[in-house]
């Protein structure tokens, strides 16, 4: 593999990386907002917000590097001096 190639797919990965951390953190926060004003017991609440920022997360992270991938793929890059 050169080296524009795996800076390119190095992008990708880190910008896919980071959405999906960013959207699984939100998830977490929210889940555990919505169950404790609902009044559900902290097991309950641990085990949806695991579930939902796993889902959310992956879910976000394969959309992003598609995503990311056709985008890249399309753009031209700059020839550098």
């Amino acid at each position: 593999m050169d080296d524009e190639a795996y800076e390119t797919n190095l992008r990708v990965f880190q910008r896919a990386r980071t959405t999906a951390v960013l959207t699984a953190s939100i998830t977490a926060f929210i889940t555990f907002v919505a169950f404790m004003i609902a009044g559900f017991d902290i097991q309950v609440t641990a085990a949806w917000m695991f579930a939902l920022s796993l889902m959310s997360g992956s879910a976000l992270f394969v959309i992003i590097h598609i995503v990311t991938t056709n985008d890249l793929k399309r753009t031209q890059r700059t020839p550098q001096p």
